[in-house]
């Protein structure tokens, strides 16, 4: 039998529809919906060459809908990061899963440096 964080990592498939906002060069929100939850993915820069953050939020709701929405929420989440890695060239490669028992394990490595500055 599978441990739940080998099922939350195979299941990680996400094609959600996704919506940007660049609200300025610092800072990017995406937000999607998981089945009636609506999510925003906010990520920040706070120092010019430094790391950016990763946040989210979900909206006041059902906290039971909430639960039953956690591999939906999970899975955007992702992919907002994978989707802002990858357009901006920052010069990072997220792999995984990779079992790390009893875990599983996503890393996310500098592969070069960001080809990417704020404006």
């Amino acid at each position: 039998m599978q441990t739940f964080a080998e099922f939350m990592a195979e299941s990680f498939r996400s094609d959600t529809p996704l919506t940007w906002n660049y609200p300025n060069p610092s800072s990017v929100t995406a937000t999607f919906h998981a089945d009636r939850i609506k999510v925003t993915v906010v990520l920040e820069g706070r120092e010019p060459d430094g790391p950016w953050l990763v946040a989210f939020e979900v909206d006041q709701g059902d906290s039971t809908e909430v639960a039953h929405s956690a591999f939906e929420i999970f899975n955007g989440v992702f992919q907002s990061f994978e989707e802002f890695v990858s357009v901006k060239d920052l010069g990072y490669e997220l792999k995984g899963p990779v079992r790390v028992d009893p875990f599983m394990e996503f890393t996310l490595r500098r592969v070069k440096p960001s080809g990417w500055k704020p404006a």
